[in-house]
Parts: C-alpha cells; sequence; structure tokens
C-alpha cells in the first residue's frame, strides 16, 4: 500500500474511532433534472454552489451514482421503495417510458412499502417537502404513503400554469397533506417556503428520530426564482435557480445546526434525473457524459451524488464505487435498525460500508437501466446494463434523434476508460466475448426475478382526477381558468430574464 493511501486509510480509522452508536436521523435532499456537471464541485465553471459543495468536501462525492431512471417519476419511485420502477409497476405506459400526469388514474402502488413508513415502525417521525409526482390523487399522496406531513407540488412545475408557465394546463395547485392551499402557486416564492417547511419540521422534530424528504422542484424548468436570486449568475437563468436551490440547502442545514441534530443526521444529495437537454441553455449539463434526460446513456442517468454525516463519515472523500439512488432505502433501514421487506426483492444495497472501510469495494455486481416497461420481445424495456466497468446497450436513442436503435451485437464500453461512451469495443475481441458473457448470465436471472404487476402508468386518466380547489372558479373569476382560487398569483412577479 502507498504511503498517501495508507495516510488517508489511517485518518479514515481514526476519525471514525470516536463516533456515537445512536440511531441517526435522515435527510434526502432531491434535486430535480440536474446533470453530473451541473455542480461547482463537480466542475461547472460557472454555476456556483456553495452549500451544496461543503457537503461534499465534509464527507463523501461519489463519482459514479446511477439514478433508477431517465425520467423523474420511476426514478422517485425507485428511491422510495428501494426498488428498481419495473417491479412497480412505474416504468411506464410502454417501452420508452414516462411520467405520470395531472390526471392520471394510477400512482405508486399501495403494496410498496416505502421508507417512511418502514421508519416509522422504528418510531420515526416522517415528513416530505417539495415535488411529489407519483399519482396526484389523494389515495397516492405522500400522507398516504407513510408521511405524516407534506407540503408541496404533486407533480413538475411545468405541469400546471402559472405567472412562470401562463399557457400551461390546469392551474398548479400546492398542498399542505392532502389540501389545496394555494391555486396557482407563486413560483417565485416557492423555494423560500420549502425552506422554511423543512426547518420549522427539523425544529419540532429536534427531540425525536425523523426523515425528511426535500424534493425541490429546481432545477426543472421554467428555472422560477425569487426576486432576490433573478440575474445573479453569469449561467443565467439555470444558474440563477441552482443559486437559489443551494442558498435553500444552505438554510436546512444551518437549521440542523441550530436544533443541535446536524452530527446525528445522515445528509444524501442527489438528482432524480440527468438534465434535460431539449431546453438548451435553460436546462442543465451531464458534464463529460453523453446525453441527459430521456436516455439511457451516462448523462441521463448517472448523477452527483453526495452523503454527508460529520463525526462518523470522515470528510473530503471521493469514492468511485458503483452506487445507486435506490441503495438509500436499505441503508437507511441497516443504520435505523430496522429489516428490509422479506416478501419482495430489494435492488438497492447498503452503502454504509463504503462510509467507513476504504477497502470496500462496490455492493453491486450489475446496475440494470430501464428505458420503459417491455412491449413484446421486439420493444423490450431493458436497454442497457452495467457490470462492473463494462456497460451494454441493447437499445438507444438520443434527445435529438429519437428514432430507436436496437443493436445486435450490443454496444460495449468500458467506463471507467470511457466514461464519455465514444469507443465501443470491437464485438470480435476477446473482451467483449468475456464481458458480454457476465451481463447476458446477469440479464438473464435479472429477467426471471420479475414478477407481472399492474402497470400504474398505463392506467389512463380522467379529467375529474385532476385537483382543483373549485370546480365552480369561472363563475368567481370568469377571466381566469378553471380550478382558480389565487387569482392575484397570474400576475405574480416573475425574473425578466430571457436566457
Amino acid at each position: 500500500m502507498g504511503s498517501a493511501v495508507l495516510a488517508v486509510s489511517l485518518s479514515v480509522i481514526l476519525y471514525l474511532a470516536g463516533t456515537h452508536a445512536a440511531t441517526p436521523n435522515f435527510l434526502i435532499l432531491f434535486a430535480d433534472d440536474m446533470g453530473y456537471g451541473d455542480l461547482s464541485v463537480n466542475g461547472h465553471p460557472t454555476v456556483r454552489t456553495p452549500n451544496i459543495d461543503s457537503l461534499a468536501h465534509g464527507g463523501i462525492r461519489f463519482t459514479q451514482w446511477y439514478s433508477a431512471f431517465h425520467v423523474c417519476s420511476p426514478s422517485r419511485a425507485a428511491m422510495l421503495t428501494g426498488r428498481l420502477p419495473i417491479r412497480s409497476g412505474t416504468a411506464g405506459a410502454g417501452w420508452t417510458g414516462g411520467v405520470f400526469r395531472q390526471d392520471s388514474v394510477g400512482g405508486l402502488p399501495h403494496n410498496e412499502t416505502t421508507f417512511a413508513e418502514a421508519l416509522k415502525t422504528a418510531g420515526y417521525a416522517t415528513g416530505m417537502v417539495g415535488k411529489w409526482h407519483l399519482g396526484q390523487r389523494t389515495e397516492f399522496l405522500p400522507t398516504n404513503n407513510g408521511f405524516d406531513e407534506y407540503f408541496g407540488l404533486p407533480y413538475s412545475d411545468d405541469m400546471g400554469s402559472s405567472a412562470w408557465v401562463p399557457d400551461g394546463d390546469i392551474p398548479l395547485p400546492l398542498l399542505h397533506n392532502t389540501t389545496i392551499i394555494e391555486q396557482p402557486t407563486n413560483l417565485g416564492t416557492l423555494t423560500q417556503r420549502y425552506a422554511d417547511y423543512a426547518s420549522d419540521f427539523i425544529n419540532r422534530k429536534k427531540e425525536e428520530k425523523f426523515v425528511l424528504y426535500m424534493a425541490f422542484s429546481h432545477v426543472h424548468t421554467p428555472n422560477f426564482v425569487s426576486k432576490e436570486f433573478c440575474n445573479t449568475s453569469v449561467r443565467g437563468k439555470f444558474g440563477d435557480a441552482a443559486s437559489e436551490m443551494d442558498h435553500a440547502v444552505g438554510v436546512i442545514m444551518s437549521a440542523l445546526d441550530a436544533a443541535g441534530v446536524r452530527n446525528n443526521t445522515v445528509t444524501f444529495f442527489t438528482s432524480d434525473n440527468g438534465p434535460w437537454l431539449i431546453k438548451r441553455l435553460e436546462g442543465g449539463s451531464a458534464g463529460p457524459l453523453y446525453e441527459g434526460k430521456t436516455t439511457t446513456w451516462e448523462g441521463g442517468v448517472r448523477e452527483p451524488g453526495i452523503v454527508n454525516w460529520p463525526g462518523t463519515i470522515a470528510p473530503g472523500q471521493i469514492k468511485q464505487q458503483v452506487v445507486a439512488t435506490y441503495d438509500i432505502f436499505p441503508t437507511m433501514m441497516k443504520l435505523a435498525g430496522v429489516a428490509l421487506p422479506s416478501d419482495r426483492v430489494i435492488d438497492g444495497r447498503d452503502m454504509s460500508p463504503l462510509f467507513s472501510d476504504p477497502k470496500v469495494g462496490s455492493q453491486h455486481d450489475c446496475i440494470y437501466i430501464y428505458k420503459g416497461t417491455p412491449e413484446g420481445d421486439s420493444k423490450p424495456g431493458l436497454w442497457a446494463i452495467r457490470c462492473g466497468p463494462y456497460k451494454a446497450h441493447f437499445v438507444t436513442s438520443n434527445h435529438i434523434n429519437t428514432t430507436v436503435v436496437l443493436h445486435d451485437p450490443a454496444l460495449l464500453y468500458h467506463l471507467e476508460r470511457d466514461a464519455t461512451e465514444v469507443y465501443a469495443i470491437d464485438s470480435k475481441s476477446t473482451e467483449y466475448a468475456a464481458a458480454m458473457a457476465t451481463i447476458m448470465a446477469a440479464k438473464k436471472a435479472h429477467l426471471a426475478s420479475l414478477k407481472p404487476v399492474p402497470n400504474q402508468m398505463a392506467m389512463g386518466t380522467k379529467e375529474q382526477d385532476k385537483l382543483c380547489c373549485d370546480w365552480d372558479s369561472k363563475k368567481k373569476y370568469p377571466s381566469h381558468p378553471q380550478c382558480t382560487c389565487d387569482p392575484d398569483n397570474y400576475s405574480a412577479w416573475t425574473c425578466g430574464r430571457k436566457v
């Protein structure tokens, strides 16, 4: 062992020697549509994220952290349950994927166990703030999925009309638990309200064990911000939004400090999927990785990933082991002393050994990357698999040309040599044959582990299932869309920045 490696290993061991054994709190900071290259700590030259960077410097920054999916609803389902979306029927209505709509009939199935439901059995207080997007019907909302309380948007910020999206669908609703408290939502004040609610939850629950899921609406378009952050970033509207989210992270971390629970709180930071490249400058960046949201290339599914736990996780660590967003579930269960559900497959792996032992490798043999729900043998849902350093693409598309291409033989890349997926390995080489033998054996075993489940996104839509504060609102406000209860919010301040 080299002297530098030995010094790092000893520093980690000595740092951990004095740690506490108390059952920790958990804080999940979940960004929306943030690419691998969108943090200053990950090398972005003009985006500034000092508070998120501080989490990375004070803990572990993972360079090979994967989302479960390339768009938001399936990714969130996986994070909440520790299971790939294909197992819960949330992988899209068809083989190219999808998300829940404003009027979806389906949602996260009741027979799935969320981390909130599991942690409640151990006496945890459970709260959620922010974007849900796993079914807007009351039966599917957070408070019917294990969360004691909820404040936020039921879906993406562009899926309803507001001052920032004047020609959108039904007015964008803001919920407290299951009650609409504002429609349309004033997005200009939303991030600060998220931070205030999260901070208040921490203060109220500081004498209890708690888990807080903070799902930001940033940096999903339309990149709304408050006056404080308008025209503050040289990166443009996207940079303004990233700065506002980063500020909110700082507010929430300060709340942990003020409550005296920072050292007993495990904080995770990641994003649901890669950057939305079709939005051009209003979307983010995957940095050196190819492609983004809606694709199974690395830029669509490899995300920023940070874990911070002062006094337990030694600061300044950068780890290359493969981890996944759905590892958060089993990791929290292990640290909380809660048994994993024994009646189902849990795809996530406990990542906590990586917190304390510098010699521990990846807990995953393979990562299964779905594009959607299979529609027969000719339209597979499983488009790519990574085993060790090798990633095979069986089917591909990209955000510019959405034409689907089936590959036979599969495209194969060595991601540790070629993270950009530019140089495919020769399909006639011995290296290709050996790697594909491993991948195909894993694929066969994985597909055999699947059980048929109802496809939640194929259940259709119903107009009456939209969230509406008042179906007769036009009697009061005839010049505004149906379901308007806060008409002044249509003329709320918006940042005039164009790009």
